[in-house]
Formats: C-alpha cells, sequence, structure tokens
C-alpha cells in the first residue's frame, strides 16, 4: 500500500476515535449527566486530568505531524484511565471513625483495598458498589467510560506506530 493512502485511511480511522475519547472524557465529569458533583468538586483526580481530551483527543489531530508525542499522549492517557479504574471513584461513602462513630466521607474507599486478605477487588465483586451512596451509579459509569478510554487511547497508539512506520517507509522509498 502507498505510504500516502495508508496516511489517508489512519486519518480517517483516528478521527473518531478522537471524538469517541472527546465525549467520553467530558462525559465522566458529570455522573448520571448531572452537574453538581463538578460543581461541589467530587469528581476524582483522573477524571478531572481529562485524559481522552487531549490524550486521546486533541493529539490524535495532530498526530501526522506529532506522532511521537501522540503515541506518549495514549500511553498517558491508558496508564491514568488504568489508575482510575484501578483506585475506584471519588464517591460519598459511609466510614467508622476509630470511635466507633459512623460518618460519610468524600473519599476513595477502594483505593489501597486490602487484597492480601483474599478481598476481591471493587470491580469484580458487585456487592461493594453500594459502598458508594453518591453520584448514583458511579461504578459502573466509570469503569464504562474509562475502559473507552484505555480502548481509543490503544488503538490510537497503535495506529500513530502505523503512521511513524508509513511516514520512514516514505520518506526511504518514495510515494509510491
Amino acid at each position: 500500500m502507498c505510504p500516502g493512502r495508508c496516511a489517508r485511511i489512519v486519518g480517517l480511522i483516528l478521527i473518531p476515535l478522537a471524538v469517541i475519547a472527546l465525549g467520553a472524557s467530558v462525559t465522566l465529569l458529570f455522573p448520571n449527566g448531572e452537574t453538581e458533583y463538578l460543581m461541589d468538586q467530587h469528581i476524582s483526580w483522573e477524571a478531572l486530568f481529562l485524559p481522552g481530551l487531549w490524550g486521546s483527543g486533541f493529539m490524535m489531530f495532530v498526530s501526522v505531524i506529532y506522532s511521537g508525542l501522540a503515541i506518549a499522549a495514549s500511553v498517558t492517557c491508558f496508564g491514568t484511565s488504568c489508575l482510575g479504574l484501578i483506585n475506584g471513584p471519588l464517591c460519598l461513602f459511609n466510614s467508622t471513625l476509630s470511635n466507633k462513630t459512623q460518618v460519610q466521607l468524600w473519599g476513595y474507599p477502594f483505593f489501597n483495598r486490602n487484597r492480601s486478605n483474599g478481598a476481591k477487588s471493587y470491580l469484580y465483586d458487585h456487592s461493594l458498589w453500594a459502598i458508594c451512596e453518591r453520584p448514583k451509579n458511579v461504578i459502573p459509569w466509570n469503569m464504562v467510560l474509562f475502559s473507552c478510554l484505555m480502548a481509543t487511547s490503544s488503538l490510537e497508539a497503535l495506529l500513530c506506530t502505523v503512521q511513524i512506520i508509513n511516514g520512514l517507509v516514505g520518506c526511504i522509498f518514495g510515494r509510491c
């Protein structure tokens, strides 16, 4: 395949992936479509980082020129999204203080969860999802959108690698 034709095909595939990543990243800011959690600053740092906006969205539109930087941005988007899944969402949950008093806290109830005693990850144990009281359904919300960001950033990194190889082949062997 000619390098120019390959670049057009890769470019056409990257554009919808960038749009999907942009949409998923912005949507993470509004659990259940509600603005109150963003206004009250109850959104996880991974979502506020907007990995799909700059990492998988904006950088894909200039990937022909900055393919290497776009790969680094995609890898960063992937890593941040992985952390978003591993750490779990920022949510309102019940906690017991040292004096056995029950309080509601905003925090990361699944962060550093002790797995050495055989405890399952919240990702696999759906009974743990009830721990997060607000925003409602924040766990599946984050899981779907961060997974979407991981998938799009992986595809973008792969396609940008193809673009770099295609550019090198075009430089060495000419247009067609």
